[in-house]
């Protein structure tokens, strides 16, 4: 009952401010409550710059050791099979139009696949080639996945966002 009593008072405050309003207006030189009202002119839309595009860059082995296989038997944890599963993984990411660098020290082998949107990089020292892309494309939009103390200072330093395996792979649904 005091769910319908209080949508009535507010109905009825309502009402009364725009009986109100329409009042006021008939008093106002060259105005009555029927007037048209001029549309109001505003200055031609502008479109706003689009932000930068997420960029992910993700320190495949130390995602993969410390995210992926934690808990689980580590036994070959370099192999292309667990290098295809954190690709796959990072496949799926929640954020589709982000942009997934996976880089691994080392040489690309056969049986690596990074087919789909996520590209894999294999370098002679991951953190290099991570800390290389930032000083190329700058901080801006670019988040680094690791759990490297080190390398995630260094990052910081250069103005990246650092995010924990954990947290990568919570987005990533297996």
């Amino acid at each position: 009952m005091s769910f319908v009593r209080g949508s009535l008072e507010a109905l009825l405050t309502i009402a009364l401010f725009v009986g109100g309003g329409l009042g006021v207006a008939a008093t106002l030189p060259g105005g009555h409550a029927g007037s048209a009202v001029e549309p109001a002119v505003y200055p031609p839309a502008v479109e706003a710059p689009q932000p930068p595009r997420r960029v992910l860059l993700v320190d495949g082995y130390n995602v993969l050791n410390v995210g992926l296989l934690a808990g689980r038997a580590r036994g070959g944890w370099w192999s292309s099979q667990h290098r295809g599963e954190l690709l796959s993984r990072a496949g799926a990411f929640e954020d589709g139009e982000a942009e997934i660098w996976v880089v691994f020290d080392g040489a690309r082998t056969e049986g690596d696949d990074d087919s789909g949107r996520v590209r894999a990089v294999f370098a002679p020292d991951a953190d290099d080639w991570l800390l290389g892309r930032l000083r190329e494309r700058g901080a801006e939009g670019v988040t680094l996945v690791t759990a490297d103390r080190r390398l995630a200072a260094r990052a910081r330093h250069r103005g990246a966002e650092v995010v924990a395996p954990a947290w990568f792979l919570a987005r990533c649904p297996a």
